[in-house]
């Protein structure tokens, strides 16, 4: 029944849905560009040291005889070993592993402590971290700091979309609740609705996004040309960022459907049926200034916005709180380059 009645009312209503479903497909491409930024300047700073310090987890200072070096080698998880002039390149395996296996390294060989080296910086990048290492790794908190607005953000801008849309039907819902239907069935309906009409426009919003953040890598690279010292950003995209982009999309869209939904479906069905919301002024007043500045059009937006004024706070708020998050999508762009870079 509510399946037939959620379909039905889709296919019969499609301008009301039109909002739903581009508030989820721009929804579905800002996260999508945020992740797919935040994953080439991850995977920049990588090859950044890679190239600068050398892609080593950790390193021991000294001359090494050649059993030595074969002990090392075929330490478990020890994936190759690189012997320089006076010191030794250890690249492992399973990076979590190297703050605890390189101290056992370093006494079957024979080797103080104050000898090893570790490369905290690229170790920093995969999230593993140790008590010597002080310096700030700010790329992951900054991209988490991001994240957090950025949904917050698109929760209040996406979630009237979803409550217009919810409470042009409380009468519909009000009747279907005096004739038994539970505040859970209702919830449950108008989430099964808010999901089938933003399948599509998540799955095109997260390939817009991916197609952006491969574009403005382009720029990124054409304006950084000049810059010297700077490699070359390759674009690329991993399975794990779309999962990231999927479930945060997905944790979004669905808290902004189930904040409406969850208010509608506790209602009572008297108050269902005979609620007319925000839409009746409780006294006449005309928009003079509008109209005089436009017209009988201009008097009748200002008696519609008069009408409708906690959607028209809850519409500034939403346009207040995506600001702040915007100016912060160029600090994730890779290879940004710093004025003391820039050739004079």
């Amino acid at each position: 029944m509510w399946k037939d009645y959620s379909s039905g009312y889709i296919k019969n209503n499609p301008s009301s849905s039109l909002s739903v479903r581009l508030s989820a497909l721009l929804s579905a491409l800002l996260l999508s560009l945020l992740c797919g930024l935040f994953y080439n300047a991850w995977k920049y700073e990588v090859e950044r040291i890679e190239l600068e310090e050398g892609g080593w987890q950790s390193r021991m200072l000294g001359n090494f005889k050649d059993e030595e070096i074969d002990a090392i080698k075929n330490f478990a998880n020890v994936k190759e070993v690189v012997v320089n002039e006076n010191t030794v390149d250890i690249y492992f395996d399973d990076y979590n592993t190297v703050f605890s296996d390189t101290p056992h390294i370093a006494e079957l060989v024979g080797v103080s402590p104050e000898t090893v080296v570790y490369n905290y910086e690229l170790l920093a990048m995969y999230l593993i971290r140790h008590s010597m290492d002080k310096a700030p790794r700010l790329l992951f908190p900054m991209f988490i700091v991001i994240m957090v607005l950025s949904t917050l953000s698109l929760i209040v801008i996406i979630h009237n979309s979803f409550a217009v849309s919810m409470n042009a039907r409380l009468h519909q819902f009000g009747i279907f609740s005096s004739i038994g239907a539970t505040p859970k069935q209702i919830r449950t309906c108008l989430l099964q609705e808010a999901a089938a009409l933003c399948a599509v426009p998540v799955i095109a919003g997260n390939l817009l996004g991916i197609a952006g953040s491969m574009g403005i890598l382009q720029i990124v690279n054409a304006l950084g040309n000049s810059i010297p010292g700077r490699h070359e950003a390759v674009f690329g995209y991993h399975p794990l960022a779309l999962a990231l982009t999927l479930f945060v999309t997905a944790v979004t869209i669905g808290i902004s459907a189930w904040l409406p939904a969850r208010k509608l479906s506790r209602l009572t069905p008297l108050e269902a049926i005979k609620t007319t919301d925000e839409l009746q002024l409780r006294r006449k007043k005309n928009s003079h200034l509008l109209g005089f500045l436009f017209g009988v059009e201009g008097e009748l937006a200002g008696n519609a916005l008069k009408a409708q004024q906690k959607a028209l706070r809850t519409a500034a708020f939403s346009l207040q709180a995506s600001v702040p998050y915007l100016p912060q999508w160029s600090s994730l762009s890779p290879c940004k380059p710093s004025l003391a870079d820039v050739p004079a």
